[in-house]
């Protein structure tokens, strides 16, 4: 029977820059586990109802704006065409 045998998966902490050895370091940021439990960890206690938006009616695109978008599109193309050609 053969015995068992691991990695040993050697890191640096981030915070006090000792040697630990840690298979998945990830898990604790790269932290010892004493610098783990020294650093404060967060919790939820309650969680907020979300507000959800009331979207307002679109009124829809006039053909004034359309007029004047296509007028605008128009007018920066010329200017892109007469920088090409003539320039």
């Amino acid at each position: 029977m053969q015995p068992t045998y691991y990695k040993a998966l050697w890191h640096n902490c981030n915070r006090c820059k000792i040697h630990y050895m840690s298979e998945e370091p990830h898990l604790k940021a790269y932290l010892c586990d004493e610098c783990w439990k020294a650093i404060p960890h967060f919790q939820v206690k309650s969680v907020q109802a979300v507000q959800k938006r009331v979207m307002k009616k679109n009124k829809g695109i006039s053909w004034k704006e359309i007029g004047l978008y296509t007028i605008a599109n128009i007018l920066c193309l010329g200017v892109i065409a007469y920088y090409l050609w003539f320039r």
